[in-house]
């Protein structure tokens, strides 16, 4: 209860691609947090959550995830226990650290499938074989998209792991007007290039990129 009232500050870490790493109970739900940017918030990480609430989730058939970036597992958490999904998962995150701390604080009380790759996500995306319904991008460096994720190379390589209908979800901050303006670039010279249906979705303080734009 106390945690609706006040932070409650639970365990602060930190590994060699993240200087900092809190585990905040806030509002009764683990939040992580790097030095400038929230990584993960269960049900609360909203950009997601309203990014699921918006999709029509039989136009998708969606049985297996891809979920790049895995925080505290807030993806899995939310679809399993908020949306009901029945997925498998694949989770791919470079930070044992926070491996560590997903299976401590989120992911021991999930029942979905899945597996965990402790590896880049541009080595999985190379060496990946199989098809997913549902691809999501959240990898942040602190609070930017590394660069070497941004490209139309890597888009291709997530557009060739998709099954004919899925979908592919890339996470990015619009907290500033530059944020913003550099999303929507992105999105009007690099990303529409690979998706050419493709859904740009604004959110209080992030953009949802969305490869296709007939299911919301």
């Amino acid at each position: 209860m106390l945690s609706y009232i006040t932070e409650i500050y639970i365990e602060r870490t930190g590994s060699d691609y993240n200087e900092t790493l809190d585990v905040i109970l806030k509002q009764g739900r683990y939040q992580l947090v790097a030095t400038n940017a929230v990584y993960s918030f269960e049900d609360k990480y909203h950009n997601f959550r309203t990014c699921f609430e918006r999709m029509n989730w039989e136009m998708l058939n969606v049985e297996k995830v891809l979920v790049l970036g895995l925080g505290l597992g807030s993806v899995p958490q939310m679809l399993e226990k908020v949306f009901h999904k029945n997925f498998e998962y694949h989770l791919v995150e470079i930070d044992e650290i926070v491996i560590g701390l997903a299976h401590k604080y989120v992911l021991g009380g999930l029942e979905s499938p899945m597996q965990i790759f402790n590896t880049d996500a541009l080595i999985f995306l190379e060496v990946a074989g199989e098809k997913y319904d549902l691809i999501v991008m959240d990898i942040f460096d602190d609070c930017d998209v590394p660069e070497s994720f941004q490209t139309g190379d890597v888009l291709f390589k997530m557009k060739k792991l998709l099954n004919r209908h899925g979908c592919l979800l890339f996470n990015r901050l619009s907290i500033t007007e530059k944020d913003y303006d550099e999303t929507k670039e992105y999105f009007n010279k690099i990303f529409i290039k690979q998706f050419k249906d493709a859904y740009f979705m604004e959110l209080p303080t992030n953009v949802m990129l969305c490869s296709r734009n007939d299911i919301f």
